[in-house]
């Protein structure tokens, strides 16, 4: 999509705008939001007071993105999702059916246990007392109902494909209207007493409309007047009525269904059930009464509860291409009967399933508040199995690029949300190019909570690649370390980062520290720099410093005054230092064993006069009289005035006695 065709919205009051700046805003990936003022304001523009600065009141929108995900309990959706969803791309396009039907219940498993944990969890004292939380619960518990209820339909028509569908829509209604079961149940455990029941008929009648035949039969076996000509009739019919079995001859199946179906009507027409009229109204439902089903209708309570159940009474052998028109005239039949009822979206989507209409049901799929969680995974294992490429190909839809984008907006969620971003990578792994830029340039905005976690995302970027990742996520985690004064540290992620003004800046603060108070910041891991060192001059120079200082501590003054004198000959010494490197080579000079020679030594006063006080000189100039206090600090001396005289003397000395060593010829 072009900027010029990106939608733009307005945030304005009266204030805003009546002073002609209204803010417009555009929607950005990763749940952005990109504001600029409506009025053309640029460097150049002045900003003067309106006419009516001060008398309004000033709003100030805050916008906080808000997920069902930031409820712990829904976060392993996500992570068990992910994990099949990675199962199923390492299957390929090559699975058989049976394999992608066993995902496909594997994704409906994770969303039902997802559900009852969603259920036991709202149950609780935190969740009732908390109302943000519980509209939180009550919301999820709607979505993926629906996202499952979707589910199990799709996977019934279109990735079993079984050319009879009643047995699997029956099983699919009768889950997603458990309460008549769950009713049923309590009048199996209440025996005889269960006939005596107030709902004990209505209960009846809603099971035979879901086609539960033989817990129906359970319960009229149990009834007091299970011994009259009317009940074992009726047990009789119901025991009798003809199911489809796989494998069976259709055309025998129809002649045996249709002689028990004209006999059943037959025995209902002669009287059979005139004394108990509420068991000749359940007969009527089993022979397909009009009459009765529309009764049955008007109490229903979603348009879809029974129209498997209708046609298990009807057309048991519906095949899937009859089920399009027999769900419209059911829907229409449903419509007619209950106009006031408004067709939510759970019904529209179930009726674009049935009519075969994918492309308007996908459309209305994204719409869910999942975050795009059901959409892409449907989209993608729709590609996998392969069924409805014909369908695609018909609408002329690029199956394959519209899960490409669907799978790169779900990745790039997921890589935006600060809890979710592991799980990120195998969706933005699955789109090449794009998902390798969009890790690119996602995984150093991820907030860092902790080392262990930035050497996670280390580890992550090394593995693809992306250098610049690595380098700019220890920058971050060196200057987070230098904030919390954590000064190894600060070092060894500069060092890794391998960005040279960031590994200076750190060795300038360790020397600086040096020199003002003699404490040696971090010497361990200025010990174990090596080969690393030379990133950087500065630390170069510190690395070199830092093994002068411990041949000094352990007294080894020939080996300190020869790295000494290769300091100031490699002309990386900092300017503030200057002071501090020429201290420590007084103690040198003056020692009574004669550890600097006199080339040393004279390399040693050159460089006091050609180094140091040129640069005396010009922070005179700069700084006037204070120019020791601006740029040269030492703990060990207040004025850099006295120890250049003290160097100059100490390195007289030191040559005079170099140069008789060095002239007298030992005795023989």
């Amino acid at each position: 999509m072009d900027d010029s065709n990106v939608p733009s919205f307005e945030l304005g009051d009266a204030l805003a705008t009546r002073c002609g700046n209204t803010l417009t805003g555009v929607f950005l990936p990763g749940s952005r939001i990109a504001l600029s003022a409506y009025r053309h304001v640029t460097h150049s523009s002045r900003d003067a007071p309106t006419e009516t600065a001060g008398q309004d009141p000033v709003l100030v929108y805050l916008a906080q993105e808000s997920t069902l995900f930031d409820e712990p309990v829904l976060r392993s959706v996500l992570a068990e999702s992910n994990a099949t969803f990675a199962t199923l791309q390492q299957l390929g396009l090559r699975a058989t059916r049976a394999e992608y039907v066993k995902l496909s219940r594997v994704y409906r498993s994770i969303v039902r246990a997802c559900l009852e944990k969603l259920e036991q969890a709202k149950k609780s004292p935190e969740v009732q007392t908390d109302e943000a939380r519980l509209r939180r619960f009550t919301d999820a518990i709607m979505v993926f109902y629906a996202a499952e209820c979707l589910w199990h339909l799709f996977e019934i028509l279109y990735i079993q494909n079984n050319q009879l569908v009643v047995p699997q829509l029956l099983d699919w209604a009768r889950f997603h209207s458990s309460q008549a079961e769950d009713r049923a149940t309590d009048l199996l455990l209440m025996a005889e007493e269960a006939s005596e029941s107030d709902n004990y008929w209505s209960i009846l009648k809603s099971l035979i409309m879901l086609g539960v035949i033989d817990v129906t039969r359970a319960i009229l076996s149990q009834n007091r007047k299970a011994g009259q000509p009317a009940f074992k009739a009726a047990e009789l019919i119901l025991k009798s009525m003809p199911v489809y079995q796989e494998g069976y001859a259709l055309q025998k199946f129809h002649s045996q269904w249709e002689y028990w179906h004209v006999d059943t009507e037959r025995k209902i027409q002669t009287g059979l059930f005139a004394t108990e009229p509420e068991l000749e109204q359940i007969l009527r439902l089993v022979t397909g009464n009009n009459e009765q089903w529309d009764a049955a209708i008007k109490e229903s309570k979603d348009c879809y509860e029974y129209l498997p159940g209708y046609l298990l009474f009807t057309k048991p052998t519906c095949k899937p291409f009859e089920l399009r028109i027999a769900a419209s005239n059911w829907l229409n039949r449903w419509h007619l009967l209950r106009p006031e009822k408004e067709q939510t979206s759970i019904n529209r989507m179930i009726a674009q399933l049935m009519d075969h209409d994918i492309r308007l049901f996908i459309y209305e799929a994204q719409k869910l508040n999942d975050t795009h969680w059901f959409s892409t995974h449907l989209i993608d294992l729709i590609h996998h199995c392969g069924q409805l490429k014909s369908y695609f190909d018909q609408n002329n839809i690029d199956l394959p690029a519209l899960r490409h984008s669907m799978i790169y907006e779900y990745g790039s969620y997921l890589m935006t949300s600060h809890n979710l971003w592991q799980l990120g990578f195998d969706y933005l792994d699955c789109c090449k190019q794009e998902g390798q830029a969009a890790i690119e340039l996602l995984l150093p905005r991820i907030t860092l909570r902790s080392e262990r976690q930035a050497t996670k995302l280390i580890n992550l970027a090394r593995q693809r690649g992306l250098k610049g990742v690595e380098q700019e996520i220890c920058k971050v985690l060196s200057k987070r370390s230098y904030d919390a004064e954590r000064y190894g540290n600060a070092l060894e992620w500069a060092i890794r980062s391998k960005d040279l003004l960031l590994v200076t800046a750190v060795a300038d603060f360790i020397l600086k520290h040096y020199s003002r108070t003699g404490n040696m910041l971090c010497p361990d891991t200025i010990a174990n720099v090596g080969g690393r060192m030379f990133i950087s001059p500065r630390l170069v120079f510190l690395s070199k410093y830092y093994e002068f200082y411990e041949f000094y501590r352990t007294r080894d003054f020939m080996s300190a005054s020869e790295l000494l004198v290769n300091l100031l000959q490699s002309r990386i010494t900092p300017d503030y230092f200057w002071p501090s490197l020429l201290i420590d080579a007084m103690p040198l000079l003056e020692s009574k064993d004669q550890t600097i020679l006199a080339k040393e030594t004279v390399a040693i006063l050159h460089h006091v006069e050609t180094e140091l006080v040129p640069i005396i000189e010009r922070d005179v100039s700069k700084y006037g009289k204070h120019h020791t206090e601006t740029v040269f600090k030492d703990y060990r001396v207040e004025n850099v005035d006295e120890i250049l005289n003290l160097m100059r003397l100490a390195c007289a000395r030191n040559l005079a006695r170099a140069l008789i060593t060095e002239n007298t010829m030992p005795v023989a």
